[in-house]
C-alpha cells in the first residue's frame, strides 16, 4: 500500500510539473505574440505612413508635369510668335532695301519702315528675353522635378524594405504557427 501511495505521489507531482511547465510555456508564448503583434502594428503605420508618402510624392511629380506642360505650350507659342516676326522682319527688310535704291523721294516713307523695323526688333528682344525667361523657369522646375524623383524613388525604396521585413515577420510567424500545430498534435 505504502508503495502505491508512493508511486501515486511520484505521479502527482510529475502531472503537476508538467502542468507547471505547460503554464511556463504558453505564457512564455502569450508574451512572445504579444511583442509580435505590436511589431505588426508598427510595421503597419510605418508602411501606411510610405503609402501617403509616395501618395504625396507623386500628387506633385503630376503637378510639376502639368507646369511643364503648361511652360512647354508657352514657349511654343512664342516660337510661333517669333517666327512670324522674324518673317515679317524679312520682308521689312527687303522693302526697306527696294526704297532706298528709290532715292530721296522715298525718304520719309523709309524712316516709316524703320520704325517698324525697330518696333519688331524690339519685340523680338522682348520675345527672347521671355524665353530666356522661360528656358530658366523650364530648368528650375525640371530641377524640382529630379528632386521629387528621386525621393519617390527613395520612398519607394524604404516602402519595399518594409514589405520585406513585414513579409518575413508573417514567414516567421506561419512558420512559427505551424510548428506550434505540430507540438500540439499527439505524438503517435
Amino acid at each position: 500500500m505504502e508503495r502505491g501511495r508512493v508511486a501515486g505521489s511520484v505521479g502527482v507531482t510529475v502531472l503537476i510539473v508538467l502542468a507547471l511547465g505547460l503554464c511556463g510555456l504558453c505564457a512564455f508564448q502569450w508574451v512572445r505574440e504579444t511583442k509580435l503583434r505590436v511589431r505588426v502594428d508598427e510595421l503597419q503605420a510605418e508602411r501606411q505612413k510610405l503609402n501617403d508618402e509616395k501618395a504625396s510624392v507623386e500628387a506633385q511629380g503630376r503637378r510639376f508635369q502639368e507646369e511643364i506642360q503648361r511652360v512647354e505650350r508657352e514657349r511654343a507659342e512664342l516660337f510661333k510668335t517669333t517666327q512670324t516676326n522674324n518673317e515679317a522682319l524679312v520682308k521689312a527688310r527687303a522693302e526697306l532695301a527696294k526704297a532706298s535704291l528709290e532715292g530721296e523721294r522715298f525718304r520719309k516713307t523709309a524712316d516709316a519702315y524703320k520704325e517698324g523695323f525697330d518696333k519688331a526688333n524690339e519685340s523680338i528682344r522682348q520675345q527672347n528675353e521671355g524665353l530666356l525667361k522661360m528656358k530658366a523657369d523650364i530648368t528650375k522646375v525640371l530641377a524640382e522635378r529630379n528632386q521629387a524623383v528621386e525621393k519617390y524613388n527613395e520612398l519607394v525604396k524604404l516602402y519595399d524594405e518594409a514589405v520585406q521585413k513585414l513579409n518575413d515577420l508573417v514567414q516567421k510567424w506561419n512558420a512559427q504557427q505551424e510548428e506550434l500545430k505540430k507540438q500540439a498534435e499527439p505524438k503517435k
